[in-house]
This record gives structure tokens, C-alpha cells and sequence, in this order.
């Protein structure tokens, strides 16, 4: 059940942090799904040593007890848990390690929107680069396994929303969880923008969006057919009706162009928004070309 875009391998960035632990938790329940190995990346300064610092080991034996104690008992063998410690920058290594991936997998940032304009954050640069889909973990609970809350897609008919569409079917169907297509617009956002536009009936519009949407993921639906739909077409901001939406589902995806933090904090980012607010993990999706032969 792979995608035109995909590679093999869930790789996960171990810091030491509870939130990537977690984030390993998450993606030991991902990779059982879909038959891929987990590969657990603890990356060290290049100044550190040869990565066989007896600390680092440590931090690579917890995350991989924490994989294995997420997946289901009768299920660990069929996971396979893969360690290394690359020396170079956090967000350059695992960028790199993005073009053979399927996914890269990241605990929540630490820094906050205004921070990550002014100094880098690992989790956002990662995000705005790499070639494969991006989750970052984010939970007000703590760690949760996949269950019966919808995945949720942003959807705005732009390159990067086909990918994140595409991928948020193929993770849906691993999941076995319903999912929720939205689309949002504001009266800016249409062509009838207005001083008399407040007052119009936007019932024809939203239907016309609706139908839409069905048309464009026609592909996917018949090549899911067991991921229930639901196709919404709702009247606000993405990043605010996304944020919202975070509250009940259990995973969040949405395109991005890869813009910098300053550029989103100017022209405005769903994805960035999420990645420092959204209350359950978040896919981020570019959009790219390789093919399914070349991943392999």
C-alpha cells in the first residue's frame, strides 16, 4: 500500500526526550502496519566522538525498549529495529536520510513560531526539506495508539495537497481509520469578494467544493476502497480550522511548499502553525517526483 512517492523504512529521530520516545512509540504502531523497519537515528556532533559514547547507547537502548513495548506482543518479531548514530547536524542528516525513506518521524519543536524565525529549529527544517512525508508528535495526553479517530487532510487543490492527500489515503488504510477531507475558504478567497458578498447564499458554492473534492480523490478511493470518507468544505482560515480539527483526530496532514519560518510568518502556514500547536501528531507532505521505481 505504498504511494507514487515512497521509500522504505521509518526513520526516527532519537534525542533523548520524552517526546521522541513517544514519537517511536507512535511509529512502532505505523511500521507493524505497514510491514516497514524502524530505524532509530541518534545523531552526534561531528566534534562528539565516533557515535560509541556509552550515553548514546543508552539513549538508543531506551528508544528501541520504548518501540518494542508499544507494539503489540504477538507482533514484535515482525518489526524490525534498526540503530545508528551518524555524525553531522540533526536536521541535515535526517534530511539526507528523507530521500531513501518512507517517512521521517520527529518528537514535537521545543522553540516557539517567533523562535524558529530566528533560530533553527531541527523539527521545522526537517519538515520544510525533506523528500518524503514528515510526522512530528504532538500530544496533550501522551502517547496513544492508533485507534478509532479519524485522520484528518487539508485540501486545497494545489501540488502539494494532491501529495498530502495521497498520503494521508495510504496511512488511513494502514490504520484502518475513517478520514476527513476539508477544504476551507473564506469570501476572500472567492472570486465574488465584496462589500454585498456578506450577504450571500454560499450553499451552491460549498456544494460545488464538495463535489470537487470527490472528483479529484476518485483515484484514491478506488485504490482505498475500505478508507470511509467524508468530504467537508468549511468557512475559515486553514491553520485555525486544522488546529480545531487536531483536537479530535489522530493525525493531522497537510502539504507544504517549504517555506522558511519568516516566509510562512509573512505570506502564512498551515503546516507551521500545526507543528507548533496541533494537538495530535502532524504529517507534513511536499510535493515531489519520484517515482515508485526510483524509491526502489
Amino acid at each position: 500500500m505504498g504511494t507514487a512517492n515512497v521509500g522504505h523504512g521509518i526513520v526516527v529521530g532519537i534525542d533523548g526526550s520524552d517526546s521522541a520516545l513517544d514519537a517511536a512509540r507512535w511509529a512502532a504502531c505505523v511500521a507493524r502496519r505497514l510491514g516497514e523497519p524502524i530505524d532509530l537515528v541518534h545523531v552526534h556532533p561531528p566534534t562528539s566522538g565516533d557515535g560509541t559514547d556509552p550515553s548514546e547507547e543508552a539513549v538508543l537502548t531506551a528508544a528501541e525498549a520504548a518501540v518494542r513495548g508499544a507494539v503489540d506482543r504477538g507482533a514484535v518479531d515482525r518489526v524490525e529495529v534498526r540503530r545508528s548514530t551518524p555524525s553531522g547536524k540533526p536536521d541535515r542528516v535526517l534530511t539526507d536520510l528523507s530521500r531513501e525513506a518512507r517517512m521521517i518521524v520527529l518528537g514535537h519543536t521545543t522553540t516557539t513560531e517567533w523562535e524558529s524565525m530566528i533560530r533553527r529549529s531541527d523539527v521545522v527544517s526537517v519538515a520544510n526539506h525533506a523528500e518524503c512525508p514528515v510526522v512530528t508528535w504532538r500530544s496533550r495526553d501522551g502517547f496513544q495508539p492508533p485507534d478509532g479517530r479519524p485522520v484528518v487532510v487539508g485540501v486545497d487543490g494545489t501540488e502539494v495537497s494532491e501529495s498530502a492527500v495521497e498520503h494521508a489515503f495510504a496511512t488511513a488504510a494502514a490504520l484502518e481509520a475513517p478520514l476527513v477531507a476539508i477544504h476551507t475558504w473564506t469570501e476572500q478567497s472567492t472570486l465574488t469578494y465584496g462589500e454585498g458578498s456578506r450577504f450571500t447564499d454560499w450553499t451552491a458554492y460549498v456544494e460545488h467544493r464538495r463535489e470537487e473534492m470527490k472528483s479529484h480523490t476518485s483515484g484514491h478511493t478506488e485504490r482505498f476502497p475500505d478508507v470511509e470518507v467524508s468530504y467537508r468544505v468549511e468557512r475559515g482560515k486553514p491553520d485555525i480550522v486544522l488546529l480545531e480539527e487536531s483536537k479530535s483526530a489522530q493525525l493531522v496532514v497537510v502539504g507544504s511548499h517549504g517555506r522558511s519560518p519568516l516566509a510562512a510568518a509573512v505570506v502564512g502556514s498551515s503546516s507551521q502553525g500545526l507543528i507548533h500547536h496541533s494537538c495530535c501528531p502532524v504529517m507534513i507532505c511536499r510535493a515531489h517526483h519520484r517515482s515508485e521505481t526510483e524509491a526502489h
